[in-house]
């Protein structure tokens, strides 16, 4: 009997403090956020019933939350928790991808350590509510990665005769023999026509065979034939810049808060 008066009571305790006016309850957990009491604040969101939660959660101000992270991530938990909870449908826009990137930027900091374990909760409620978050992360890392190894490749390159310089000694290298072998011929442009094409005799074909063939001898030869392997070698390069520089381009649209001026990457080369 007296436990049964107990839950009666506690019931009525629980409807006497329940919001159900949308905006009461907004501007109580508003009020509470911006007094940063983020765990009261929390406590009037846990109490709000579906139709309350669904109306506080698309007026809530989520961007003015993830800026107060990780301090208001028990706030941002108990609402996702509570939307799924209450399996609200449609579920309400909560950036979560913002929210993703916050942490992402929180948790590579320096002390990233100590607050794995304040948001290893909102972590899991966010997957939960928005799995396109996780994958969206997960994407981008293994895009980063992959720049990331590209960056390894702007070391020395072996030139002709095998020894490690760098690829513009190379390319210029290469480009001078490529100019100091070329061969000069001074060519009348009628002599090339069709009509004159279709004259010549057996004399004029040996002889133009054996101008082709000494021009091949000397252009066609192994210490000449590195540019199109340096070229693309440099093509290479150019596209890895490219790769980790749209990566970190993508970073700081994620979070501008984030300071990437003196960014370090470690790369075996």
């Amino acid at each position: 009997m007296n436990e049964s008066r107990d839950r009666i009571r506690r019931e009525r305790e629980r409807e006497k403090n329940t919001y159900t006016s949308p905006r009461h309850a907004l501007r109580r957990v508003l009020l509470l956020a911006e007094g940063r009491q983020f765990r009261e604040a929390a406590a009037v969101v846990s109490r709000l019933g579906p139709g309350v939660l669904q109306s506080v959660a698309a007026e809530l101000p989520i961007d003015l939350l993830i800026e107060s992270l990780p301090h208001s991530s028990h706030l941002i938990e108990t609402l996702l928790n509570r939307l799924l909870t209450l399996e609200i449908l449609p579920r309400p826009e909560l950036q979560c991808d913002a929210v993703a990137w916050r942490l992402v930027g929180l948790l590579g900091g320096d002390q990233g350590a100590n607050l794995k374990g304040r948001t290893s909760r909102l972590s899991s409620a966010l997957v939960q509510y928005s799995p396109d978050a996780r994958d969206a992360v997960d994407s981008r890392r293994r895009q980063l990665d992959a720049a990331v190894q590209g960056l390894g490749s702007h070391g020395l390159t072996a030139d002709g005769s095998g020894t490690l310089i760098s690829l513009h000694v190379a390319m210029k290298n290469e480009l001078q023999r490529h100019v100091e072998s070329s061969v000069t011929v001074n060519q009348d442009p009628a002599s090339s026509s069709h009509q004159r094409l279709l004259a010549l005799s057996h004399a004029d074909v040996e002889r133009r065979l054996i101008d082709n063939k000494s021009l091949l001898t000397i252009v066609d030869k192994p210490a000449l034939r590195q540019l199109p392997t340096l070229v693309a070698s440099l093509a290479a390069r150019v596209d890895n810049d490219k790769a980790v520089l749209a990566c970190i381009g993508q970073i700081k649209r994620s979070d501008p808060t984030l300071d990437l001026s003196d960014t370090r990457f470690n790369v075996d080369r």
